[in-house]
């Protein structure tokens, strides 16, 4: 699937015939990292056919990670290819990515790419709905070497410049109810129609809430305990 970031908006029409309701039916797991310990967790490929292939061993970190093939013989300049799809309708890491953003506290998602294109690329990643609609585009600026696995970060900030479009919405509107996270290259010049097959990896999808959260949660754990611990005490 292409998605052009300079014409991305999707038509009404579509929209009445998918799957009802833009709220989320999860909530997401924060902090959560995707491992792919065992199998690719049901990340998807570009055709939403069956999940991506998996390897055992090789990630970021030695261990296993998701993989796919590419031929961008039919796309086009700065068309946006996604080959992973983390996907409510697929039970993708146990929907852990699926849920509120805004009201979840996610400030931040990550991923560690590679590819072993001739030429760098840019990647970038799509937060939708969970009707695929309205979804919010970030592009990470800066090319990835080939054959380097390579950590992009994208702030959950309606601010963050990354952020190309909203496809006719706002932000809020997509993080208040995300279902779908996309991933991908978008396609520089030197490989739009050019008849080449690629490999594109993924590992150690990550959502992390504001910093300081995981504290505060840790503050309020300790002050039950000593509050219960002095009704023992008082004997209560």
């Amino acid at each position: 699937m292409f998605m052009n970031t300079r014409n991305m908006i999707f038509t009404v029409s579509f929209l009445i015939f998918s799957v009802g309701g833009t709220k989320a039916a999860f909530a997401a797991t924060v902090p959560f990292t995707e491992n792919f310990t065992s199998d690719s967790a049901n990340w998807f490929n570009a055709t939403s056919s069956g999940p991506v292939d998996w390897q055992a061993a090789g990630g970021p970190d030695g261990s296993s990670y998701a993989t796919t093939d590419f031929n961008p013989i039919n796309s086009q300049v700065d068309d946006t290819a996604v080959l992973f799809r983390a996907q409510d309708e697929f039970g993708s890491s146990g929907n852990q990515f699926v849920g509120d953003y805004v009201t979840e506290g996610v400030t931040e998602f990550s991923t560690f790419v590679r590819h072993n294109a001739a030429v760098p690329v840019n990647f970038f990643v799509r937060f939708s709905t969970a009707i695929n609609f309205p979804g919010g585009v970030a592009i990470d600026f800066v090319p990835v070497l080939p054959n380097v696995w390579t950590e992009i970060t994208v702030a959950i900030d309606a601010l963050n410049p990354q952020f190309v479009t909203f496809e006719g919405s706002d932000f809020a509107t997509v993080f208040g109810a995300v279902g779908h996270i996309q991933v991908g290259p978008s396609i520089p010049a030197a490989l739009a129609g050019v008849d080449t097959n690629l490999t594109i990896d993924l590992d150690q999808p990550t959502i992390v809430p504001e910093p300081g959260s995981g504290l505060m949660l840790l503050g309020v754990g300790v002050c039950a305990m000593m509050t219960a611990r002095r009704r023992r005490h008082n004997g209560c």
